[in-house]
């Protein structure tokens, strides 16, 4: 049994593992539990903080520049000439330019178109202009001098981000998809951030086998193309000057100072306004402007993820199906193992270790989802909690079965309705009845020990069954015989039990068996309740009431009879069952003897007269 009993709790700790897995695999498809996985993603940089960085400078038009330079921002392109001379003069290996030229101004600014154009095609270093794919379109119609020339000398790079959609920016596509038939041949247009890491390099990225390798190492990301960005820290993260000092001291010619800001270094000119800044996941609980980050910055950490090599990347199935069912697994066990007092606080500590390792995970650089194993957690948690309330409640139910087994109804009743066990008891009206087998000792002297255990226990079942039908409570076994209680139970009519009693005595002496039973009968006060220790008690019945019965039972060998019982009990009875007296007979412990009385129809043999009443419901 025990053997069996295991073997069903582990199935059904396995079932309940698999199950959890399984369940939370299924929810991690839906929006929700999609997003609550990208808010966890997010929690991993905060907890992880800001990294250092050290190849890229941002040079920025702010709100400094903004108050500096009258002309509208449109026309600008004098100043970022200025800068990408500058970043020149400061020894930068590579400039970029965040800033999109959706239209020539010549018409209202002559020149200036020129003017940058120059710029970027005379410079001695790379600089690399973003450009917006959809604009590339219209160039015919509205053809814009530098990025014709970016295009021309393969120096530009598509500056759209890729959003998710909680409109965070996590993630970043390197590289267009490659076309098929004759557009195969076309080299693929590259990422703001990729080309800029190619010319930083000067090496250009290529596309073996599905992988996008860079300088001879694979970039690892995700499908289509695209990198889980390593963001390095919150906006700010990157040095950062304003165009208008860059551009101040380019004109003043500090060349120290601009060697000091970008020597050796890649400058990023960028826009950081509020139309073009985006949350990112340092910023998981907040909004507005001040919680964002401008772009120029977003793509300085996807150039920072490529340059470093340190990259994000889903965690293997085998091992995001592992930490699962290792959760699942541990989760049950310390839920439906332990006691509460201990099963709590390990489960506590089991999410926590958990959560912990996923982070863990992430810092080298694996994305497993801390909100998956939490979910499956929980579902294991919820499943936890039923099976032990279920097992919980068959538990109880087989102990009260016990109880009742083993110290009766009432006993099992009381304890139900107090929930305490104490050593305490009550004085109670009461008949009691003791009833014993006739010749037992001879007859167990030749049989075999089985056979005596089997007969005495088919006989005891038919015996207490008589005394619970007539609303009795067996006290004790005494070997062969048994100790009875009547009283007035819950729902009796009060003073019936003598009746009730002496009717069940009639049933147990002529009931059909192998064995002749002998009764006593006795009515009168009695204590009642739990005697011994706390670590060891019986429920009993005590007092002369006890001993009165146990002797009537006893006179019956002198007298030839089968049912006797006192004085005390046959007033109560009188009236409903014909009795006849038997004279005195002296009694240990008692100074007076005691008038004895057995059921007439006993004594000719018939029952007629005695109404056995062996419905149940006919004493209640």
């Amino acid at each position: 049994m025990l053997t069996r009993n295991r073997w069903s709790y582990g199935l059904v700790w396995g079932l309940v593992t698999l199950a959890a897995a399984s369940g939370t695999q299924l929810l991690s498809t839906t929006r929700f539990f999609q997003l609550l996985s990208l808010k966890a993603y997010d929690a991993n940089f905060v907890l992880r903080g800001k990294r250092p960085t050290s190849n890229v400078v941002l040079v920025v038009a702010d709100d400094k520049a903004l108050n500096t330079f009258s002309e509208l921002q449109a026309f600008w392109h004098p100043y970022y000439a200025q800068a990408i001379r500058g970043a020149e003069l400061g020894g930068a290996k590579v400039v970029a330019m965040d800033i999109a030229f959706g239209i020539p101004v010549e018409k209202w600014a002559p020149g200036n178109d020129a003017i940058l154009a120059d710029a970027v095609a005379s410079a001695r270093v790379p600089v690399v202009i973003g450009l917006v794919p959809g604009l590339l379109a219209k160039q015919k119609d509205w053809p814009i001098p530098v990025n014709m020339i970016a295009s021309a000398l393969g120096l530009f790079g598509y500056s759209n981000l890729t959003v998710d959609s909680d409109d965070f920016v996590r993630r970043q596509e390197l590289l267009e998809a490659p076309a098929s038939g004759a557009q195969a041949a076309i080299p693929l247009a590259r990422s703001f951030s990729l080309k800029i890491a190619e010319k930083f390099l000067d090496q250009a990225a290529v596309l073996e086998d599905g992988q996008l390798r860079l300088n001879g190492k694979v970039i690892r990301g995700e499908a289509d193309r695209q990198i889980l960005i390593n963001f390095a820290g919150p906006a700010g993260t990157f040095p950062r000057i304003s165009l208008a000092d860059f551009v101040a001291a380019t004109k003043a010619g500090r060349t120290q100072q601009l060697k000091d800001w970008v020597a050796g270094k890649i400058v990023m000119i960028g826009l950081d306004s509020y139309d073009d800044r985006f949350p990112t996941p340092f910023y998981t609980g907040f909004q507005g402007l001040k919680w964002t980050t401008a772009g120029v910055e977003v793509h300085a950490n996807t150039l920072n993820t490529i340059l470093t090599g340190q990259y994000i990347v889903p965690a293997p199935s085998w091992l995001r199906l592992f930490a699962l069912l290792a959760i699942a697994f541990a989760t049950f066990g310390a839920a439906t193992l332990l006691r509460t007092s201990w099963a709590v606080p390990s489960g506590i500590a089991i999410l926590a270790s958990a959560l912990a390792a996923s982070h863990l995970v992430f810092r080298a650089g694996f994305d497993l989802s801390a909100s998956d194993l939490a979910v499956c957690w929980l579902l294991t948690l919820l499943v936890s909690v039923i099976y032990r309330y279920v097992t919980a409640e068959q538990r109880r139910d087989h102990f009260r079965r016990a109880v009742t087994v083993f110290v009766g109804k009432r006993v099992a009743r009381t304890l139900d309705d107090s929930s305490t066990i104490t050593l305490s008891g009550t004085r109670q009206f009461v008949t009691i009845l003791f009833t014993d087998i006739r010749g037992f000792t001879s007859f167990c002297e030749d049989k075999d020990p089985t056979l005596v255990v089997d007969l005495l226990n088919e006989y005891m079942q038919q015996m207490v069954s008589i005394i619970i039908r007539h609303g009795g409570h067996v006290n004790k076994f005494l070997g062969d015989g048994i100790l009875a209680i009547f009283s007035d139970e819950e729902g009796a009519e009060l003073g019936r039990h003598p009746l009730r009693a002496v009717r069940c005595a009639v049933e147990m002496v002529t009931a059909p068996s192998r064995f002749q039973t002998g009764a006593g009968l006795h009515s009168g006060l009695a204590v009642i309740g739990n005697v011994g220790s706390q670590d060891k008690m019986e429920y009993t019945v005590l007092g002369d009431t006890v001993n009165v019965a146990s002797r009537m039972e006893s006179l019956n060998k002198e007298h030839n009879t089968r049912l006797l019982m006192s004085r005390a009990t046959q007033v109560f009875v009188e009236d409903e069952i014909e009795v006849t007296r038997l004279g005195a007979a002296a009694v240990k412990g008692q100074s007076e003897p005691i008038e004895i009385y057995t059921v007439s129809s006993l004594l000719s043999g018939t029952l007629s007269n005695v109404p056995l009443q062996r419905d149940q419901d006919a004493w209640v």
